[in-house]
């Protein structure tokens, strides 16, 4: 019968769901936004500037824009080390991203009191901040590394801590150098806002084609060392010219007049305190937008690496371009008029973000690629990366104190987004779903640009009755795109296959992630296929099978850990299985705990004694356990393509998961048809068997023994039901069909069957290994489904 019989499609059933048409990445809508930026630039350089330094302007602009290129390279490979080591839960996250942006604070401080000091030294003492980072780059991997020996698996207060330490020096170094720059421009221009504006737009569009980079090729080509000794190459070019540009004669002398602070800050309707209010506030929406972005281009691009560097260079591109043109858009413009046009773009700002994830979720659901309203995005980012340097015209004077006036400014504007990271990323997403973050980020960004408009409008002759205008639509906007966010996930997960689907069930949404249930009870998360709540193995749709098998190649597995929890489904299989005595589970996303108890066939598996959930990132908790030994390792991880799946799939994991494993123990992962998984789980275990998508591998030989899988399968109880009852036909039948399938050793076709060591050997024996360098496919811009 067709219902105890084990179907290919339903085999690899997973595999269709998880690829689904349009999510390869068309990259083309951001690349025309960076060629945009650059055109801005090269225009910038030679029609814009007609000053007496316009080549000293054009050189520190090149400089500073290679500068801000490495830096956001070691933000991407430091931040992917060092989650390597402390995980990749919410918690940890939000630490390391933090403790980066903090350092950067503290060298803004730094470097405007640099800038006051040494005024006249600004080129040198930057060459000298890029060799500086260049060294600790060089050195850096083998730093985190050496590190970790000691502080892997550390709790919380020990996470920030070591963040800190680690990070502190090049983040300093890299944070120093705006304030030092613009201190020096400042003294040949006597303008604060375009020499702010200038510095900021290129280092930030460095940053921008940077992500590109990363995104496209530089991470996949390179790995993480790679990109590191690239980043360190940059900097030493950057340092280098800096350095030999600094030392020449007439560097140290002073061009234009400088303005004495009381007269610049006469007609200012925003002094120094209220900018840094302002400021922070900008930075703390602008991470809150960032966060919520990220959610919905995870989703829709079945979450891949790629597309938060994409989504990033976006909107560091967007960002870049408002910079630059608000800038020269309001030259010559009074103070009052220019506190009215940042009110006006955080007005315009506020209102359109709203309705960014309903544009991702439309372009998905009508066949277009996720990227394809990029532009929008470019947009709304250009319109907030406008306040920073416009804040900075209108509050600080081009004098010699004018570097310290722009860190301060710049400092408030960092711990705005630290403050954004922990807020909203770590304490809201807990309890609030998209929707509500979208639109409270929306009033925030309105409430706050009308405040700076009022201030504005005091000092110009804008219209009240505009003004008022303005405010009014803006603030109605926000609410009336609630309802855009109906069947937000469902689009974004099934794009324009949704008219075949039902809508979701159940959403769980939390800081760690989103996790949604169809009518038919298939799980997904973060927008792919993570299973069914089914364990039934005459009707085995959820491949239940992989599961049971487990006492065909292992005699006695007393002791399991399973990484990964999902519906709970496998779990409640191990959990009953009649030789485990315990039974320990890490899950890194706790949502999955409110899902199970609303579905009967798993709700017991909580309650079950030899049961023990952990909450935690699996590599880091093993890190932590040393001594913890098991018979068996279950990890049914997730695609190979996905973010952050080669931390499961590495050579370095595979080889702490074997020190876990008790002699003749198993590990057993999911391939997700990867070649270069099976050849990495190979390489560092003698043994192996392929099951399925599944591989078993151990230090000593795996059997299958089909009499004793029997014998134990018939005394499987779950729930105080006989899983294989004797008087149920087609259970008798399903065993059949298991006796056959355990002497399917090597037979053909083997695609679906068993398959031994050897054969596995010649077969991926030349496939490149997976480690936490080269991150196997994670990069790849392709979902790269292997049907071999």
């Amino acid at each position: 019968m067709r219902s105890c019989r084990v179907d290919i499609v339903i085999i690899f059933l997973d595999r269709v769901v998880a690829s689904p048409p349009g999510r390869n990445m068309v990259t083309s809508p951001v690349l025309l936004l960076l060629l945009f930026d650059v055109l801005l630039f090269v225009v910038s350089a030679f029609y814009f500037d007609r000053s007496e330094q316009k080549w000293e302007n054009l050189l520190l602009s090149a400089l500073f824009l290679f500068s801000g290129m490495p830096a956001l390279i070691y933000q991407v490979v430091w931040q992917r080390v060092l989650f390597s080591i402390y995980g990749v839960n919410a918690e940890s996250v939000a630490v390391v991203v933090s403790a980066f942006m903090l350092g950067l604070g503290l060298g803004s401080i730094a470097g405007g009191r640099l800038s006051s000091r040494f005024p006249r030294q600004g080129i040198l003492i930057f060459g000298f901040a890029e060799l500086g980072i260049a060294i600790f780059g060089l050195s850096s991997l083998r730093i985190f590394r050496w590190a970790a020996t000691f502080t892997a698996g550390a709790n919380l207060p020990s996470v920030i801590l070591f963040s800190l330490v680690l990070l502190l020096i090049p983040t300093i170094l890299m944070g120093a150098t705006l304030p030092i720059l613009v201190e020096h421009l400042v003294r040949r221009s006597g303008r604060v806002g375009a020499s702010v504006s200038r510095l900021y737009f290129v280092n930030t569009l460095g940053s921008a084609i940077a992500c590109y980079l990363c995104a496209t090729f530089l991470l996949r080509k390179f790995g993480q060392a790679g990109s590191v000794l690239v980043a360190a190459c940059l900097n030493t070019l950057v340092g280098g010219v800096a350095y030999a540009y600094g030392r020449r004669p007439g560097m140290a002398s002073s061009n234009a007049p400088l303005v004495s602070a009381q007269e610049a800050r006469a007609a200012s309707p925003i002094r120094l305190p209220l900018a840094m209010l302002i400021a922070g506030l900008a930075g703390f929406l602008s991470l809150g937008f960032e966060i919520a972005w990220f959610r919905v281009f995870s989703m829709a691009s079945a979450d891949r690496a790629p597309a938060f560097a994409l989504l990033l260079s976006t909107f560091l591109a967007g960002i870049a371009a408002g910079s630059y043109l608000s800038e020269k858009l309001t030259q010559g413009a009074s103070p009052g008029a220019v506190a009215c046009v940042i009110g006006i773009l955080m007005l315009l700002a506020g209102g359109i973000s709203a309705y960014l994830p309903w544009l991702v979720a439309a372009a998905r659901f009508h066949g277009l690629p996720f990227l394809a309203p990029a532009p929008v995005f470019f947009l709304t980012a250009a319109m907030l990366g406008s306040v920073l340097p416009l804040l900075c015209q209108l509050s600080v004077a081009a004098d010699e104190n004018a570097g310290r006036g722009v860190s301060l400014i710049y400092v408030s504007n960092i711990l705005g987004s630290v403050l954004g990271s922990l807020g909203i990323g770590f304490v809201l997403m807990q309890y609030f779903g998209l929707r509500q973050i979208s639109l409270q980020l929306g009033f925030a960004t309105v409430l706050t640009g009308g405040l700076v408009l009022i201030l504005g409008r005091k000092e110009s002759k804008f219209p009240a009755v505009w003004a008022t205008l303005l405010f009014v639509v803006a603030l109605a906007a926000v609410p009336l795109a609630s309802p855009s966010f109906d069947l937000l996930y469902e689009k974004l997960t099934f794009g324009k296959r949704l008219e075949i689907r039902t809508t979701f069930a159940r959403v769980v949404e939390n800081r760690n992630g989103v996790i949604s249930v169809t009518q038919e009870a298939a799980v997904f998360g973060g927008g792919v296929y993570d299973g069914y709540y089914r364990i039934d193995p005459s009707h085995d749709t959820n491949m239940i099978i992989r599961a049971l098998v487990l006492s065909a190649i292992h005699p006695a597995p007393k002791h399991i850990l399973m990484i990964g929890l999902s519906s709970g489904s496998w779990g409640q299989v191990f959990a009953n299985h009649p030789q485990v005595e315990s039974f320990d589970v890490v899950e890194i996303n706790p949502g999955y705990l409110q899902l199970i108890p609303q579905y009967p066939v798993v709700r017991s598996l909580l309650q079950n004694p030899k049961v023990h959930i952990f909450v935690d990132d699996g590599r880091r908790w093993l890190i932590a356990h040393p001594d913890a030994r098991y018979d068996a390792i279950i990890c049914n991880s997730t695609y190979f393509w996905r973010d952050h799946s080669s931390g499961l799939l590495s050579v370095e994991f595979f080889k702490m998961a074997r020190t876990h494993l008790n002699p003749g123990g198993i590990y057993y992962f999911n391939t997700t048809e990867s070649a270069e998984a099976i050849a990495t789980g190979l390489q560092v275990f003698p043994y192996g068997l392929r099951i399925f998508n599944f591989l078993a591998v151990s230090d000593s030989p795996i059997e299958v023994a089909a009499t004793r899988w029997l014998d134990t399968l018939r005394q499987y109880r779950i729930d105080n039901r006989t899983l294989f009852d004797p008087a149920d036909a087609v259970a008798q039948q399903t065993l059949g069909y298991y006796v056959r399938f355990a002497n399917s050793v090597n037979l053909p076709p083997v695609q679906v069957g068993l398959e031994g060591s050897d054969s596995l050997r010649k077969k991926y024996g030349r496939e490149r290994l997976i480690t936490d360098d080269n991150m196997g496919r994670e990069w790849e811009l392709e979902v790269p489904i292997s049907w071999r």
